[in-house]
């Protein structure tokens, strides 16, 4: 339990700075879609490179949201079945279903750091921003689901264990999941 803890504090650490990235990114993407309307619409010039700019802002926002988002469990499902379980069994079922999850991220980051060593292309409008630099937050995103997830895992096997009474999230007020 207290290696549980210490992990789960060390991705609090993670989850606080990239909800930094996350705002950081935001603001941008909002000021240069400010900007891109003012120059099209007041001044007749739209600037190519703020759209190219806003969608690979958009990747990272998703990619740092994602490993937030199944640290709470807040992605989109379907566990009308699940909710019918027991909250023992329901633990159980989620600690199988976080190693599903795993194997898929797994799967998806060799697969990404493959696309990552091949891609040579460059940005149209930037050409200083190379493709691969855009192609790295796919890596980042599946390595954080899954440090999420097994973080997931482990509290599930502890609750199956305390009859689905999940172990608090360290810092966090109310504690497990539903």
């Amino acid at each position: 339990m207290k290696v549980l803890n210490s992990y789960s504090k060390l991705l609090n650490g993670l989850i606080k700075v990239f909800r930094v990235i996350f705002i950081i990114c935001m603001a941008a993407i909002v000021l240069i879609l400010f900007f891109q309307s003012v120059m099209r619409y007041v001044f007749n010039d739209p600037q190519p490179w703020c759209e190219e700019l806003a969608l690979y802002l958009s990747i990272a926002v998703i990619m740092c949201g994602l490993g937030i988002a199944t640290r709470h469990a807040e992605h989109l499902q379907v566990d009308v079945i699940v909710r019918l379980f027991s909250d023992k069994t329901r633990c159980l079922v989620t600690a199988f279903w976080a190693i599903v999850s795993i194997v898929i991220m797994v799967v998806f980051l060799i697969y990404s750091i493959k696309l990552m060593g091949i891609s040579n292309a460059v940005s149209i409008t930037m050409p200083f921003l190379k493709v691969k630099h855009v192609y790295l937050m796919f890596p980042l995103g599946a390595v954080m689901m899954i440090m999420f997830t097994i973080e997931s895992f482990f509290r599930n096997i502890i609750g199956f264990k305390n009859n689905g009474v999940l172990p608090a999230i360290p810092g966090e007020e109310e504690g497990g999941e539903e």
